[in-house]
């Protein structure tokens, strides 16, 4: 099998793309898009993808990157608050798009999905820099819960590496998990799963590494992302 990985932040947000609109077009509602890269904001994650999802659409951000978003994306077709202004929201749109929000209660975030099912709408959430595996947007709360809200959720696209283990999570749809580990310049698939790895099985992976580099990579982030 040929490595999928994307090279690039562009060619990341071509295959987030395809698989986002593969996921709409096979039904699913309620979907997530997630690349766990501080080298690029979730507001430059999120405009390219927007245009994937039934129209028109309304963009909630997290508290705060209505402003930022305002700034990066210009004049957009998309009407744009802050998280804090649910009341706002309306009926008039046919996708709700959540930007930005990992830190929020599970709870906030159900209120908006199931704001989306009452209306037979969808609603998306995008992220690049959660506290963990699949936890866009319910980064906080009682595990059983976010566990099972993320049941409901069909992740579309999703690409993390790591800084202190070789390996990559990767999943676009409609194919599988996969843990691609790297061996010298290039990578090899681990493993697959039709369901995300847990954090043991990532941990499985493990890496030796001296202080010194264990510190540089702390503040330069995975190593996967450095030429983004």
């Amino acid at each position: 099998m040929s490595c999928p990985l994307p090279d690039t932040f562009e060619q990341a947000l071509l295959q987030a793309q395809r698989a986002l609109r593969n996921a709409v077009e096979a039904g699913h509602t309620r979907l997530q898009v997630e690349v766990q890269t501080g080298r690029r904001s979730a507001t430059d994650l999120a405009r390219p993808l927007l245009d994937m999802m039934p129209q028109p659409l309304l963009a909630v951000s997290g508290t705060g990157i209505a402003d930022y978003a305002f700034t990066r994306w210009g004049e957009t077709p998309y009407k744009i608050l802050n998280i804090s202004e649910r009341d706002y929201i309306g009926n008039n749109w046919q996708t709700l798009a959540l930007i930005d929000a990992s830190s929020i209660d599970v709870d906030e975030v159900q209120l908006y999905a199931e704001r989306a099912k009452a209306g037979n709408k969808h609603f998306l959430m995008v992220n690049n820099w959660p506290e963990g595996p699949g936890l866009t947007g319910i980064g906080r709360g009682k595990e059983s819960v976010r566990r099972a809200f993320r049941s409901t959720v069909e992740v579309a696209y999703f690409l993390q590496a790591f800084r202190y283990r070789p390996v990559v999570l990767f999943r676009r749809f409609p194919e599988a998990w996969q843990i691609w580990e790297r061996q010298g310049e290039s990578f090899k698939l681990a493993r697959e799963s039709a369901q995300i790895f847990s954090a043991r099985e990532i941990a499985a992976f493990g890496e030796s590494v001296n202080p010194l580099v264990a510190v540089e990579r702390f503040f330069k982030g995975p190593s996967f992302f450095h030429s983004w």
